[in-house]
């Protein structure tokens, strides 16, 4: 199966480049946790009360910190994987025009896939609203992925099946992707659903192994957090370089 294929060229991508990959995102990923788990420790040191607005701005900060780092990496992954190209030092270079044309078009294409993920969720709430409040967790998880999770990654996977293009300089139009990858939805549903699929496992390992909450729980998250990033950015590379640059997958 196709989407199977391009997962799985997708995480070879990862295993094969490790030391690249984590000299490309490990230190910016490393700041994001920092500053989230900074945030985090002010606001439990702090009883109800004593949360003002002070707490938007920190989470204000939290926003940017992950907006730009996150951004950064997926510029530089999507260059060294499709042209080669190795950061000399520890952080790789900061390339302001392509970051905010990335961020641009990302946020775009997110605007819409929010608005159309609020949309199906309150349809698949008000008919299943019943059925996933007395049937537990478990279900409720697993209806909300297969009924809002895996379209919205499917049509999310459709639209940006070009933006690493932007990272390179080419600045394909907003819809290249979904262009590109007409008549394609057999392999990149069969994704979505592997993706979805990963997702729930590791949601469900946070909450039925270490708990959903504490610390434990929070390490989860965060060694989980990496490979599930830096798979997601590959599987956008390789989307882009088979559909849009017409490369094979191996």
């Amino acid at each position: 199966m196709k989407g199977v294929q391009i997962f799985s060229h997708s995480l070879r991508q990862v295993v094969d480049n490790l030391g690249p990959a984590i000299r490309i995102s490990g230190l910016l990923y490393l700041i994001q946790v920092i500053v989230t788990l900074a945030l985090g420790y002010a606001l439990a040191s702090r009883n109800a009360g004593q949360i003002g607005g002070g707490f938007g701005l920190s989470l204000a900060l939290v926003l940017i910190v992950a907006l730009i780092t996150g951004i950064w990496i997926a510029v530089t992954w999507h260059r060294y994987v499709l042209l080669g190209e190795v950061p000399d030092g520890p952080i790789p270079p900061f390339m302001a025009d392509r970051m905010g044309s990335y961020f641009f078009k990302s946020l775009l294409i997110g605007l819409v896939l929010l608005a159309l993920s609020l949309i199906l969720g309150m349809i698949v709430g008000l008919l299943f609203g019943r059925l996933m409040a007395t049937s537990g967790m478990f279900i409720a998880m697993l209806l909300m992925a297969a009924m809002v999770q895996v379209p919205m990654i499917y049509l999310g996977l459709r639209l940006t099946a070009a933006l690493p293009g932007t990272a390179l300089g080419a600045n394909p139009p907003l819809m290249a992707g979904w262009q590109a990858t007409a008549g394609e939805w057999r392999p990149l549903l069969q994704l979505a659903v592997i993706m979805a699929g990963a997702m729930w496992a590791i949601n469900l390992i946070g909450w039925f192994v270490f708990g959903g909450v504490g610390i434990v729980a929070q390490l989860w998250q965060i060694v989980a957090g990496w490979p599930v990033m830096m798979v997601g950015l590959s599987i956008l590379t390789t989307l882009y370089g088979h559909y849009i640059e017409k490369r094979p997958l191996v």
